[in-house]
């Protein structure tokens, strides 16, 4: 018997990526604009704060499934922590740092949430 495989909904793998790809033009428009100023600093930054944290992202979101369902939400929340590393720059070495806090919050959704309302979470993100 072939066991079970839990993966992201496609619709909420594509929102996210869509979402970066927003981000990372913004930020490449901002790196511009500074750099055009003479404020070249972001332009270097730019391959470690915002390359870097797209390639993680892609490489989670072209990812096959999972055994557990954990490990999906698990993705998920890397791939949310990755979008607000890109949104908010003065933070991103802080989150950076808080990817085990994100899954600390994924273990304490499946042992503490209500199952009513965890696997109705769980039907709306995962296929």
């Amino acid at each position: 018997m072939a066991e079970r495989l839990y993966s992201l909904r496609p619709l909420v793998v594509a929102g996210i990526v869509a979402i970066a790809a927003c981000l990372a033009l913004v930020r490449l428009v901002l790196c511009l604009v500074a750099l055009a100023s003479g404020q070249p600093d972001e332009f270097l930054a730019f391959p470690l704060a915002v390359i870097l944290p797209l390639a993680a992202l892609a490489f989670l979101a072209l990812q096959k499934g999972t055994k557990s369902a954990e490990g999906a939400l698990m993705r998920l929340a890397a791939m949310l922590l990755i979008l607000l590393v890109l949104a908010i720059p003065p933070f991103a070495l802080h989150l950076a740092l808080g990817f085990p806090v994100a899954f600390l919050v994924v273990e304490l959704f499946e042992t503490r949430f209500p199952a009513k309302l965890r696997d109705a979470v769980k039907r709306s993100v995962m296929a």
